[in-house]
C-alpha cells in the first residue's frame, strides 16, 4: 500500500510538472528554440524559415494599417508574431486548436500562425476551402484579440458570443477565410462548419456598427 501510495504521488508530481512545461511552453514559444528571430519595433518574430525583413516589414506595416482603423488600436503594442511550417511546433502549440489557421491563447502576448508564407503574404491550415487567409490580415485579426482583452478584460472577452469574438477581429482584418463562391458549398458540405462563424460574424458586426454609429464599445458590451 505505502509503494502504490508513493507511486501515485509520484505520477501526480509528474503530470503536473509536464503541464506547467506545456503551459510555459505555449505562452513563451521561444522555449522551442525556433532558429530565426527578427525584431521590427515593438514586434518580435519568430520563424522556423529564414526572415525576409522587407518582406516581413510589408507584411507587419499592412497588419497595422488594418489596425489602425479600430479605435482600440494602439501603436507600441509589444507582441510576438510566431511562424510555424505546420510541423512539430505548431503540434506543440497547438494543443486543442490544431486544425486552427492561428491563434493567439488568453494572457499571453504571442501570436501563433500554421503554415506561413512571408514571401506571397499567406498562412493556411491545409483545409480546401476556407483554409487560406492573407498573413498580414490574420495578424490583424489575432492582434485584435488582444486589444479587445486589454480593453474589456481576458474573462469578458472570452465570454462574448461567438459571431463577436470573432466577427470583429475579422471586420477589422478586412477578411475572412471563405472565398466570393465557396459559401454555398461549404453550407452544403457542412452546415455548421466553424468558418462559417467568422464568415456570419463579420456580416453581423458590420451591420451592428452601421445601426449603432460605429461605436465598438457598445458592440463589446455583454
Amino acid at each position: 500500500m505505502a509503494r502504490l501510495a508513493r507511486l501515485r504521488r509520484w505520477t501526480a508530481r509528474v503530470a503536473c510538472g509536464g503541464a506547467v512545461v506545456i503551459a510555459g511552453v505555449v505562452h513563451v514559444p521561444a522555449a522551442l528554440a525556433f532558429p530565426y528571430r527578427a525584431d521590427f519595433g515593438s514586434t518580435t518574430v519568430l520563424s522556423e524559415q529564414p526572415i525576409d525583413r522587407a518582406a516581413m516589414g510589408r507584411v507587419l506595416a499592412r497588419a497595422d494599417g488594418l489596425l489602425a482603423t479600430s479605435p482600440l488600436y494602439r501603436t507600441g503594442l509589444s507582441r510576438q508574431v510566431v511562424l510555424t511550417d505546420g510541423g512539430w511546433r505548431w503540434d506543440v502549440l497547438s494543443i486543442g486548436v490544431r486544425n486552427a489557421i492561428a491563434f493567439r491563447h488568453p494572457f499571453a502576448h504571442a501570436l501563433v500562425f500554421n503554415r506561413s508564407s512571408v514571401a506571397t503574404d499567406r498562412v493556411t491550415n491545409g483545409a480546401p476551402l476556407g483554409g487560406v487567409r492573407t498573413l498580414s490580415g490574420t495578424i490583424a485579426h489575432e492582434t485584435t484579440h488582444r486589444l479587445v482583452a486589454d480593453h474589456i478584460g481576458e474573462w469578458a472577452a472570452l465570454r462574448l458570443p461567438a459571431w463577436k469574438r470573432e466577427g470583429y477581429p475579422d471586420y477589422v482584418a478586412g477578411e475572412t477565410s471563405i472565398r466570393p463562391g465557396d459559401e454555398a458549398l461549404i453550407r452544403r458540405l457542412d452546415p455548421t462548419a466553424p468558418v462559417l462563424t467568422y464568415y456570419e460574424g463579420r456580416r453581423r458586426v458590420a451591420a451592428e456598427l452601421a445601426r449603432n454609429g460605429g461605436s465598438v464599445d457598445a458592440l463589446l458590451k455583454d
